[in-house]
């Protein structure tokens, strides 16, 4: 089930995007469902079979892009269309190992700044540790700073991301309950070792 859905994931990676340079995924639905009109007769609703359809293609994408020549042709995709489309690194980025993923997730941490600890997203790594971080602002943490830090002033943590991005946007509720729960994990692992 796993695998279906990573690779549900990975086609919709791939059909969204350029569902949107073509027709806009709206537009692609509403074909989609003048087609499925035939289909769908008098029992199911055009629009219902349409998604279904729309879905289905995602997953035969998703799993033909896994593929060995999947890989070699997402590849070429990546290089010459995707990268231009604004935005897309980012959605990669958060998508981690994704459809066209390198595997360099963004991951939830904390950076020490000043006197203090900040929600901060690890973004990649230099070949001699250091870390570039990106310290969101909130309640818009699409905006924030950039920072390269030693890993001593970076704290891991290991929450899942879209929580933790909902939290700095809430102006941190939420927040305090992963750090806390994070914070307790790591007792008991000292304790227990």
């Amino acid at each position: 089930m796993k695998a279906l859905r990573r690779a549900l994931l990975d086609g919709a990676m791939v059909v969204l995007p350029l569902g949107a340079i073509v027709l806009l995924v709206l537009g692609i639905v509403r074909r989609l469902q003048d087609a499925a009109d035939p289909l769908a007769g008098r029992y199911v609703h055009p629009a219902l079979v349409a998604v279904a359809m729309l879905l289905l293609l995602c997953l035969l994408i998703g799993i033909l892009v896994r593929s060995a020549s999947g890989r070699v042709a997402r590849r070429l995709l990546e290089g010459v269309l995707f990268e231009h489309i604004p935005g897309y690194r980012l959605v990669k980025a958060f998508a981690g190992d994704g459809p066209l993923g390198s595997g360099n997730a963004m991951r939830p941490a904390l950076a020490a700044i000043e006197e203090g600890l900040c929600p901060a997203l690890v973004m990649d790594e230099f070949a001699d540790g250091r870390l570039m971080v990106f310290v969101p602002g909130s309640p818009a943490p699409m905006s924030g700073a950039l920072y390269i830090f030693t890993p001593d002033k970076v704290t891991f943590l290991d929450v899942p991301l879209l929580p933790f991005m909902k939290g700095i946007s809430s102006w941190g509720l939420g927040l305090r309950e992963m750090v806390e729960r994070q914070e307790a994990l790591a007792l008991e692992t000292q304790r227990g070792g």
